[in-house]
């Protein structure tokens, strides 16, 4: 009797269709939710990309034309300047996640342009703010430190220790001629 009476639960079980779209869920559930914040998180760093892209610009125009250096800026100056412009749509961290390099060079041979990433880390050293004459050869270069929010996709969008993400926009580019002044 016991046989019979296990077997007849198991095929009413079987036949039984309720709960089917909560167990469907449940095996859809995770991956769905993790497709849906790794795109979120991708959103959310190709417009901070875009963001840095159109504040470099802004930074090589002023650079370009010599309006950067006729105002006599520095670099506290540029990296406000380029932090107040990533800032105009999204909340950005400049204070210790923006860098801002412009460098000239003698010919467009001589520009080498690598990413300065040492050992997973941001190699700081040679980042920096050079004043700039008209008809130079000039590099301008910002990066950003984006800290990936998802901490299951750290290890996947991360190239800086692992955990955050270095956005790199660049512009090179030969100076107008401008007029210097006259003192």
């Amino acid at each position: 009797m016991g046989k019979m009476w296990t077997r007849r639960a198991l095929r009413r079980f079987a036949r039984k269709k309720d709960g089917a779209a909560a167990v469907e869920f449940a095996l859809i559930a995770l991956p769905f939710f993790l497709l849906l914040t790794a795109l979120a998180e991708v959103s959310l760093m190709a417009f901070a990309q875009t963001n840095l892209d159109l504040a470099v610009s802004d930074l090589g125009r002023m650079v370009r034309t010599g309006q950067a250096t006729t105002s006599s800026m520095d670099a506290e100056d540029v990296e406000a300047m380029v932090c107040a412009r990533l800032n105009r749509i999204m909340r950005m961290d400049c204070l210790d996640n923006l860098y801002v390099d412009v460098d000239r060079y003698d010919t467009f041979n001589d520009v080498n342009n690598p990413v300065p990433l040492a050992n997973g880390a941001l190699d700081e050293s040679d980042i920096g703010y050079e004043q700039t004459n008209p008809g130079e050869i000039v590099l301008v270069r910002g990066y950003y430190r984006w800290e990936v929010i998802t901490p299951f996709f750290q290890s996947i969008f991360g190239n800086v220790n692992g955990t955050d993400r270095l956005m790199v926009s660049s512009m090179l580019f030969r100076n107008e001629p401008w007029p210097e002044d006259e003192d």
